[in-house]
């Protein structure tokens, strides 16, 4: 009878410690996967901006938030380029002044900004102007961008969303990413930029923009 009792209470001891063993097992796992998701959610939180910073960032995706809506619809009439107009004797005349008005109405391009934009497109629309207007209509001409520019892509561009914002010598850096949003998922675009922002007239305006 003692040796029954004896064995009973080591069978029930050993079940025990494998229970406790399975349970601590699968207690180990469930915190790795709750450690996981903390530092996923860690590095995907944004900082609190300041008011300041808050500013920055509005200035500083302007310019996409403008470009992406006008070049998404291909219904909009407003310029996000260059303008190819006919001229006389079936000749092509490039003009920069309709897409610069429309970056003055957004009141936070710089007028440098827009310069680097004449100087960024000199090629494209040098070859243009010497093309004739019946060779122009259909064709990517040489030196031309076979995409848009600005999103780096042929498609549309859903978004774009701050990544870093800082002060570097008086100067704003704000580092940015493109992204498509494919139901509730972002795809983020392999580019990166940073935008430039500085102050002019005592206003923030963007400065420059260049891709990683």
């Amino acid at each position: 009878m003692n040796k029954l009792i004896g064995l009973l209470i080591l069978l029930t001891i050993i079940n025990c410690a494998d229970n406790k063993k399975n349970g601590t097992e699968s207690i180990s796992k469930s915190t790795e996967k709750i450690i996981e998701k903390a530092n996923s959610e860690s590095n995907t939180k944004k900082k609190e901006l300041t008011e300041t910073e808050k500013e920055i960032e509005s200035v500083a995706l302007s310019f996409h938030n403008w470009y992406i809506k006008n070049t998404n619809d291909i219904k909009s009439e407003i310029p996000t380029d260059f303008v190819v107009t006919e001229e006389k004797n079936d000749s092509c005349i490039v003009d920069y002044e309709p897409y610069f008005d429309e970056l003055r109405k957004l009141g936070t391009i710089s007028n440098s900004f827009m310069e680097k934009e004449k100087e960024r497109t000199k090629s494209c629309a040098e070859t243009i102007s010497k093309m004739k207007w019946s060779e122009y209509i259909g064709v990517i001409p040489e030196n031309c961008d076979e995409y848009l520019f600005w999103t780096r892509s042929q498609e549309e561009t859903s978004g774009i969303e701050l990544m870093d914002i800082k002060l570097e010598n008086n100067n704003w850096k704000v580092k940015f990413h493109l992204f498509n949003t494919f139901g509730n998922e972002k795809n983020y675009s392999p580019y990166t930029g940073i935008i430039t922002v500085e102050k002019e007239s005592e206003k923030y305006m963007i400065t420059n923009i260049n891709w990683n």
